[in-house]
């Protein structure tokens, strides 16, 4: 089916996760268009001088941030160029309209847009849809709590994701980012450094929620990182979990981890030992 601009405000809103998630892969196939498009525009810095910001961010954040107003306009929003809105619903947008700027600024293939839905009910806040549209490859990775994790391609038929069962850390290939601040990159460098030795291999892809999908699909075993925010790392949370994953994030020190379920616990004390040496 084709999605594309199929949302339409209703007098009738459907809270379901899965009308949420068409409108979430909606939303982030329109922002693939402008991402398609190019033209970065000024180029700014933000935490560093090599943590850039361009037009394209500024641009697809507020492509989303109009496009939920338009659907559902009693909904929070929360995305990485400065949007937080406080809702009335019970549900928040967490969006990064561009994960992996420095990669879109230098044409390396790996790039997204990553949108997730959450849910507060009753004190209890959970994420109900996640949507990582990869904008350089074009892989659409998606789920909705309790329903699975999927990829399609253009047209073609979604597939079902399922996380690697690797247990050995020793066996397993294990993606990683570093920050812009140099101070925070040697310390991490010093962590990766003792692992590397105790992994199959490391791989650093630039994008935290395609590193996270690439566990979900099994392209990697597991993702560590010490440094990404929500927006970050919301959307592919679910899509790990979906696919029979574990994940943990931790807001305070922002590290995530995320592994395939007999991998996880072993993988994570390796991590705490390392960093601890560190």
């Amino acid at each position: 089916m084709n999605r594309r601009h199929c949302a339409n405000v209703s007098a009738e809103v459907d809270d379901s996760p899965t009308a949420l998630l068409e409108l979430a892969i909606d939303f982030a196939e329109r922002v693939a268009d402008r991402h398609a498009a190019g033209g970065t525009g000024d180029v700014d810095s933000k935490s560093s001088s090599t943590d850039p910001v361009t037009q394209v961010d500024t641009d697809s954040e507020q492509m989303i941030t109009e496009a939920i107003r338009a659907t559902r306009p009693n909904d929070g929003i929360f995305g990485e160029e400065g949007i937080d809105v406080t809702g009335t619903s019970g549900f928040r947008w967490i969006i990064d309209p561009l994960d992996g700027t420095v990669n879109y600024l230098y044409g390396f293939a790996a790039h997204a847009v990553s949108i997730a839905v959450e849910q507060t009910s009753q004190g209890e806040t959970t994420t109900i849809v996640g949507v990582v549209h990869d904008t350089a490859l074009g892989n659409v990775y998606s789920a909705a709590a309790g329903n699975g994790a999927w990829v399609h391609r253009g047209e073609q038929l979604p597939r079902l994701l399922r996380a690697n069962d690797v247990s050995d850390p020793g066996h397993a290939l294990l993606a990683t980012g570093f920050g812009y601040d140099p101070e925070v990159r040697r310390a991490q460098g010093k962590t990766i450094a003792q692992l590397l030795p105790q992994v199959r291999d490391i791989r650093r892809a630039g994008s935290a929620a395609l590193d996270m999908c690439f566990v979900a699909s099994g392209s990697v075993d597991a993702y560590y990182e010490t440094g990404p925010h929500l927006w970050d790392v919301a959307a592919g949370s679910l899509i790990v979990t979906e696919a029979g994953g574990r994940v943990t994030y931790d807001p305070d020190r922002r590290r995530v981890i995320a592994a395939g379920r007999y991998l996880y616990d072993p993988l994570e004390d390796m991590i705490v030992a390392a960093e601890n040496r560190g």
